[in-house]
């Protein structure tokens, strides 16, 4: 980590409220991220916690809300090594869905509605959904680490091997897990970014403060 903590440059920022403000419609995104408080705040020692309410504004193909950083730049899948890894605190999840993505690769450009690859944070586990096509619900879903509770500090890298493979790894209280997938084909060479934060997976709230919190604590992309 710089001094300055972990870089925002490079990245657009999803907010899960609209350009009025509001939890509702349209999700807001900032062309060039930055600290916006209360969704997206820099702490003391450089880290960013991000807080996205159960009940927000929603991105046109999502019923979730979320407060995520978006790569500005994106990559063709499977043309050269590719890797998104970070260092993490999940500290809250929604009451109802346990339940927070917090890095993917996903679909930029023409098919920019579609989410290719996940990592969630899901009930102590680090799982793993890869699509199995450019629509529809088919998937490979993989628990990679389990016994991660809230507060544990843990990381993941997801990296696109530029071979047709994929690998993801998991590391948490020294323990570590790796997965590799062979990517379905119709993802080969296509127009992708990434994606990395509060990606919360609940669609209603059963308070004002219900919702997910993450703390990252590095971010790279490479």
């Amino acid at each position: 980590m710089n001094n300055t903590g972990v870089s925002l440059s490079g990245w657009k920022l999803t907010l899960p409220v609209d350009a009025g403000g509001d939890l509702s419609g349209k999700a807001q995104q900032l062309r060039v991220a930055a600290a916006t408080s209360p969704w997206l705040v820099r702490n003391a020692d450089g880290s960013l916690t991000f807080w996205a309410p159960s009940a927000g504004a929603t991105t046109p193909n999502s019923r979730h809300s979320r407060t995520e950083l978006v790569s500005g730049s994106g990559f063709a899948f499977g043309a050269a090594t590719r890797t998104l890894a970070a260092t993490l605190e999940v500290t809250q999840v929604p009451v109802k869905a346990p339940d927070i993505i917090v890095g993917q690769i996903h679909g930029n450009g023409a098919i920019n509605s579609v989410a290719f690859v996940m990592v969630h944070w899901r009930s102590q586990s680090i799982v793993v959904v890869v699509k199995n096509a450019m629509s529809g619900s088919s998937s490979q879903t993989s628990t990679l680490l389990s016994g991660v509770p809230l507060g544990a500090r843990f990381s993941y890298a997801i990296t696109d091997d530029g071979d047709g493979a994929l690998t993801v790894t998991a590391t948490c209280d020294g323990r570590t897990n790796r997965m590799n997938v062979r990517v379905p084909a119709v993802f080969l060479g296509s127009d992708v970014r990434f994606q990395v934060g509060d990606y919360q997976q609940a669609t209603a709230a059963v308070s004002p403060a219900d919702g997910g919190r993450v703390t990252f604590y590095s971010i790279t992309a490479s």
